[in-house]
């Protein structure tokens, strides 16, 4: 829909209105249900990061200083 100028608010708002009345909106259930699948999503995938940049760290830490688990010590 092409924007028309010198329309007015009143005008817009009541087309907004009726243009959300035609909108199918989703069940509070499938709302919950949809929220908690991206959490356990998100909370799998932060997981899977963690780890991996904890190996990466322990596996270059002890690579570069010798010692496993050691952090080297920050310059002078």
């Amino acid at each position: 829909m092409a924007a028309r100028v010198g329309r007015s608010p009143v005008q817009f708002a009541q087309e907004s209105w009726s243009e959300l009345k035609k909108v199918t909106w989703p069940s509070s259930e499938t709302v919950v249900r949809l929220t908690l699948i991206v959490i356990v999503i998100s909370a799998i995938i932060a997981a899977y990061i963690f780890g991996f940049d904890n190996l990466f760290t322990w596996l270059i830490t002890s690579r570069f200083t010798g010692t496993p688990g050691a952090s080297p010590s920050p310059a002078p």
